[in-house]
């Protein structure tokens, strides 16, 4: 998919962040672009712009992607608005913190409902639509934590390997129908994801993520940057930076050395979430 101008993009997530960096991208490439997030005001602002900036055609799709009833129709509007679905960005995504054996279940599946089940219903309803039209290309954010566990956000990290799993099992049956599946792994990305983060940490269950995160990360201009590359290039499987893609390779090649780094990092996390804790209690 060499020429992207005159193509549709749905992406999901688009309110903010690496979605809304990756339907700017996009737009600014001459594709018209469908944005379905829960922000309702964030969409049609972001909406509004990009038609003006870029003179594309927009649609403004407020969606709660955790109800599947919802990414249907999210789907059949953007059909029924552009008649075709080229590209689908799968990039709505939540956070959680807290340890494994304490989670709280509904916020689990919570999880589990935004970062997993969503994309695959989004696939679910377009597949017929890209496959009727011979071509397509479909983007799954996924993490470089979905290539290795993330401690106090295993929950996290288990959400990204169900998706890592779906897509590569995707990418192979959808091949005969010329649908490429790509999936695109971040790292540290400077956005307010932590922030927004579910908490199931005791002592600290009304602060919403991490206020500060140790390290700011790549701008998400840089990971939609990546992504139109990907999407031109029909890749399987995309990393943002070379540190990103040596953190897997090393937990892959030296286990041993990468669980030491984890009981360490698990000892820091601890210890910022204790610092929160005072600080509430003290508040």
């Amino acid at each position: 998919m060499k020429e992207l101008r005159g193509r549709v993009a749905l992406v999901t997530g688009a309110s903010r962040g690496i979605g809304a960096a990756i339907a700017t991208a996009l737009a600014a490439e001459g594709c018209d672009v469908a944005l379905a997030a829960r922000s309702t005001e964030a969409l049609a602002s972001l909406s509004t712009t990009l038609g003006q900036q870029y003179g594309v055609k927009t649609l403004a799709l407020p969606t709660d992607l955790s109800d599947e009833r919802q990414v249907e129709e999210m789907v059949q509007k953007t059909m029924a608005a552009f008649g075709r679905i080229d590209i689908l960005v799968n990039n709505a995504g939540a956070g959680i913190y807290g340890d494994m054996a304490a989670l709280c279940s509904a916020n689990l599946r919570a999880t589990f409902d935004l970062n997993f089940f969503a994309p695959i219903a989004a696939m679910h309803a377009a597949v017929p639509h890209m496959a009727a039209q011979g071509d397509g290309v479909i983007v799954n954010i996924g993490s470089i934590v979905g290539k290795f566990p993330q401690p106090l956000g295993g929950g996290y990290s288990a959400s990204k390997y169900a998706l890592h799993g779906a897509s590569g099992a995707a990418r192979a049956e959808l091949k005969s129908d010329n649908i490429a599946v790509v999936l695109v792994c971040p790292g540290l990305t400077d956005t307010e994801f932590a922030a927004h983060s579910r908490v199931s940490v005791p002592g600290v269950e009304d602060m919403q993520g991490e206020r500060h995160a140790p390290l700011r990360g790549v701008p998400p201009q840089r990971v939609a940057r990546r992504v139109v590359k990907a999407i031109r290039r029909r890749e399987r499987e995309v990393y943002i930076t070379l540190f990103d893609r040596l953190v897997v390779l090393g937990a892959q090649l030296f286990p041993g050395f990468f669980a030491w780094g984890l009981l360490l990092a698990t000892k820091i996390r601890r210890r910022r979430f204790a610092e929160s804790r005072r600080r509430m209690t003290d508040g």
